[in-house]
């Protein structure tokens, strides 16, 4: 079922909602203006995101290539997720653990688009202080080393960004030391 059409109009007349048909967009709109007003719909894009993930998973092991339309769901539904979890931080703190456990067992073989969309997830959770630069530093070192230009590109900007704000105001300076150790560690590991 495509992700846009997960909303019906059955789906929502169950949930007290009229019976107008959202996309994910419209909702994530409503979400954040709203938040308490639509936890039944958060609960079901989470367990629709469960199930994109599994069905993800099963379709790669069983073959070498996945289809398409389960990889636009699955990513769809990250981005969807990472923009509604400041709203909703005791419902989706499992959420930036499955990305990033995603692209660190399954990275290499995800479809770049979804690798993408995945590292746009977890980026957005890290800017919005869902989750911290240091969780996700040695992450974000080694997706850049897969073959893929553009999120060698995204993550490194990334990376530089986070130390650049960092070191503006002299904020947050009990991390600096660990993540500068990380990245002197990794630099010299990798030589």
């Amino acid at each position: 079922m495509p992700a846009a059409d997960i909303f019906s109009p059955e789906s929502l007349s169950a949930s007290g909602r009229s019976s107008e048909k959202l996309s994910l967009p419209s909702l994530q709109s409503k979400m954040k203006s709203d938040p308490d007003g639509y936890l039944s719909e958060l609960h079901l894009i989470l367990r629709h995101f469960d199930s994109s993930l599994d069905l993800f998973r099963r379709h790669s092991s069983l073959s070498t290539s996945t289809d398409p339309s389960v990889s636009k769901e699955l990513g769809d539904f990250a981005m969807f997720l990472a923009h509604v979890a400041p709203f909703y931080p005791d419902h989706v703190d499992e959420f930036p653990g499955k990305v990033a456990e995603l692209l660190r067992e399954d990275g290499r073989s995800l479809p770049s688009s979804l690798r993408c969309h995945l590292v746009q997830a977890l980026i957005l959770l890290i800017n919005r202080k869902v989750v911290g630069i240091e969780e996700t530093l040695e992450l974000f070192m080694d997706l850049q080393t897969l073959g893929d230009r553009t999120l060698r590109k995204l993550a490194f900007s990334h990376v530089v960004q986070s130390i650049r704000r960092m070191n503006q105001k002299h904020k947050n300076e009990a991390e600096k030391p660990q993540i500068a150790k990380y990245i002197v560690f990794d630099a010299t590991g990798r030589e």
